[in-house]
């Protein structure tokens, strides 16, 4: 007797809104279904007290087959928020489904949103897509990270998984998408080859997004981080959307610390101020 499989799917959702409260910034709308949750709101920078910094997670652990999941955030004028994940994010083996996670990004006003989580890790089998839509206001900031890598390079895993594909399209308020940046990355295509990621095993991308600020600061600050086997480049988004920068290494940390120092160099050119040491270990 065959017994045939049932997927189980989770639909989980993270919505929230950050306005100005007094002196603070406030999650002031908070909507979570599991597996995704936000942690209390922290504020870490002295020099910024009313600057909230809060942090997602995940209750499963990771993402998996046929997962479909949903981020919303929505920064109102005057409100300062940062966002991150406590670790990487686990993409486990998908044998029956993709799974697909969509960000909604929203900076409204003057309002400011640092979105850095850890980088991806797909599991061998793995198969993900994820859209990132941001919508910045003229006078508003946004920075964003992204990175994924290779696997689980410690059992072998170095891509194995079966694709992983990120759109991020950045946009004014209701007007057209003035950039659009993909990462598709499918182990069928040679992902080792010249012109792909050559011998490199992690991809990671920031992008600042604010008017008039130039790519040299992030190049500089790339190049300041003596990391190993990492290449960098950055250059002016379209439309005078601001600056982003590309970085290759060898494993996700690599890439991770000089996407860290390159936000780091950023935040304080904006603010005036160091950006918050990190809580996690």
């Amino acid at each position: 007797m065959t017994i045939a499989s049932t997927l189980t799917r989770t639909e989980g959702h993270l919505r929230l809104r950050a306005a100005r409260v007094g002196e603070r910034t406030r999650l002031t709308e908070l909507e979570c279904r599991a597996p995704l949750q936000v942690l209390r709101s922290h504020y870490l920078d002295a020099a910024c007290p009313g600057m909230a910094c809060a942090t997602i997670v995940s209750a499963s652990g990771g993402v998996l087959q046929g997962d479909r999941l949903e981020v919303s955030a929505v920064i109102e004028a005057g409100a300062q928020l940062r966002l991150d994940t406590p670790s990487a994010t686990r993409l486990y083996r998908m044998p029956d489904a993709r799974a697909e996670q969509r960000v909604e990004l929203t900076v409204k006003g003057d309002g400011y949103l640092e979105f850095l989580p850890e980088p991806s890790i797909p599991f061998a089998g793995s198969d993900f897509r994820a859209h990132i839509s941001c919508v910045v206001d003229e006078g508003a900031t946004l920075i964003l990270a992204e990175a994924v890598t290779a696997g689980r390079a410690a059992r072998g895993e170095v891509h194995q998984f079966a694709r992983y594909e990120s759109v991020v399209e950045f946009s004014r308020p209701e007007g057209p998408p003035l950039a659009v940046d993909a990462t598709l990355l499918d182990p069928a295509d040679g992902l080792a080859s010249p012109g792909r990621l050559g011998g490199h095993a992690a991809v990671g991308t920031l992008y600042v997004v604010r008017a008039g600020f130039g790519a040299d600061l992030l190049r500089e600050a790339a190049a300041s981080v003596e990391e190993r086997g990492t290449q960098a480049g950055a250059s002016l988004l379209p439309n005078g959307l601001g600056a982003w920068l590309k970085v290759l290494g060898p494993d996700g940390p690599a890439v991770a610390c000089v996407l860290a120092a390159a936000a780091a160099a950023a935040h304080q050119e904006i603010l005036g101020s160091p950006s918050p040491r990190s809580r996690r270990p």
